[in-house]
């Protein structure tokens, strides 16, 4: 059992450390709003409802899975380190 709560603590850190890159590539909604990409305000709307198109797609989808993978990794190794105890 100790051997998973290293793999799965190997896995976490794995996890955390891809979702910094990878939320530090991401641009931000002031960076792709408005003016940035021509589109503006559309009656007091901001642009954010035209949608995403390839790599921020991509990356938003791939940040939500690391996202769910380390949130599942770490209550498996906390319920691992529970039940070693």
């Amino acid at each position: 059992m100790q051997l998973i709560g290293w793999i799965l603590i190997g896995i976490q850190i794995l996890a955390a450390i891809a979702l910094v890159l990878i939320i530090a590539t991401q641009t931000t909604k002031s960076e792709q709003g408005g003016t940035g990409m021509g589109w503006g305000t559309i009656g007091g709307q901001a642009s954010s409802t035209v949608g995403k198109f390839g790599l921020e797609a991509q990356l938003t989808r791939l940040t939500t899975w690391i996202a769910v993978i380390f949130f599942v990794v770490s209550f498996l190794s906390a319920w691992v380190e529970a039940s070693l105890r």
